[in-house]
């Protein structure tokens, strides 16, 4: 999945000296860790930035070679 994996990906803006990351880059995140493990809302949003990007990025992995 090319292109969900490049909108997720590398998406973080500066906004003055607050790092703000896309609520539509966040709701990707979700929805592809949500559809491919069956987990459940707060348990993705409780996963820190990198921890949730390394699943998606697994995830990703996996969906590759099947």
């Amino acid at each position: 999945m090319p292109s969900l994996q490049t909108s997720i990906f590398g998406r973080i803006r500066i906004v003055g000296k607050v790092l703000s990351y896309p609520s539509d880059r966040l709701y990707e995140e979700v929805a592809y860790i949500a559809l491919n493990f069956h987990w459940q809302r707060d348990d993705i949003l409780n996963l820190d930035h990198a921890e949730r990007q390394r699943w998606v990025k697994e995830i990703n992995k996996i969906n590759q070679k099947g």
